[in-house]
């Protein structure tokens, strides 16, 4: 794909907090972009391994590296910081844990300057670990749509986008302008809930197919993998703020809403079960099945694949042992609580 360097500038946010081993293939995978004018910025947030002084060394080598050190507040206010910072016309989010592929940047930028949109994505990225990217996961035939921002926030609600913030580009000056900004009091879900934020305000968001993000699945020290209450609590209060703050509070998006908070609460039910904390949280673990269980009909009409449909219905027959099932296929697995 050819790419005119006189082309707008791309700022590339990564936070960074204890991941001195993934950090130097995530950067080099962005610096090494076929669209060579952008701007990586890193932010160190209090991080207490290398990572921060291997950051400095790459900003040394290339003058597109920039990197902001301060003291340890969360990624929602890194991945802030690095917005505040940026002088791109658009802006991407990588973790530091993953990489991308060397026309991440020129595949997302085309797809938005040849069709006038806010944001570009891919639905889903390519999985990976340290020894192999999963077949199913490579990229088929592109082919491209284009979505009001109203169906792009409804496709993220039924989960048929993956609810982060690092598969898009989006536009500063849609950030900007509606002041959109990670929530930094929610402990998880905030890349939800900053996506839908900005999809609502978007006139037209283009979607490609092509992946072009890989996810690491095998991190140990991820917080999809470890327990945390806060976390689950994190996960089920972002479901509250995003129906809260809907731009338009449609019948089809408050149904969509109401499909989303089901599928927060199996998803921490799965979590309670697969790192064996469900005695421990006894209360709160029955709370959560109850809603697996009580709202799985709402699957009946929603506009999701078969397969989710009948693990809807097996929740709806038994929560607990639905969610032993679906983790015995889960890819990243959870770290076992130790008492």
């Amino acid at each position: 794909m050819e790419v005119n360097q006189e082309n707008e500038l791309i700022s590339i946010i990564v936070p960074i907090y204890n991941v001195e081993k993934y950090l130097d293939k995530c950067v080099e995978s962005i610096l090494n972009q076929d669209y060579q004018n952008i701007e990586v910025i890193l932010v160190d947030d209090g991080t207490k391994d290398n990572s921060g002084k291997i950051a400095d060394r790459k900003a040394e080598k290339d003058k597109r590296v920039k990197v902001i050190h301060q003291k340890n507040s969360g990624v929602s206010a890194a991945r802030n910081a690095g917005i505040e910072k940026a002088q791109g016309k658009y802006v991407c989010f990588v973790d530091a844990d993953d990489y991308v592929m060397s026309d991440f940047i020129s595949y997302y930028y085309h797809l938005i300057k040849q069709n006038k949109a806010d944001i570009a994505l891919t639905p889903f990225p390519r999985k990976f670990n340290e020894t192999s990217i999963y077949h199913q996961e490579q990229s088929k035939e592109d082919y491209i749509e284009i979505w009001n921002g109203q169906r792009a926030a409804k496709e993220m609600l039924y989960y048929n986008l993956v609810i982060a913030s690092w598969n898009k580009m989006i536009s500063k000056d849609l950030l900007d302008k509606y002041q959109i900004r990670f929530n930094t009091n929610l402990a998880y879900g905030e890349g939800f809930k900053f996506s839908i934020d900005c999809f609502q305000r978007a006139e037209k968001v283009v979607v490609g197919h092509r992946k072009v993000y890989c996810y690491r699945v095998d991190n140990p020290s991820s917080a999809m993998t470890k327990f945390n209450m806060k976390l689950v609590d994190g996960s089920l209060e972002s479901q509250e703020e995003i129906k809260n703050s809907l731009v338009q509070k449609t019948d089809e998006l408050l149904k969509a809403c109401k499909y989303a908070n089901w599928h927060t609460h199996c998803d921490c039910l799965n979590t309670i079960i697969g790192c064996k904390v469900k005695k421990k949280y006894k209360e709160k673990y029955k709370r959560i099945k109850k809603v697996c269980r009580k709202e799985a009909l709402c699957i009946m009409d929603a506009p999701i694949p078969r397969k989710e449909k009948i693990k809807g219905l097996l929740y709806f027959l038994s929560p607990y042992i639905t969610a032993k099932i679906i983790n015995s296929f889960r890819l990243r697995k959870f770290t076992v609580e130790v008492n």
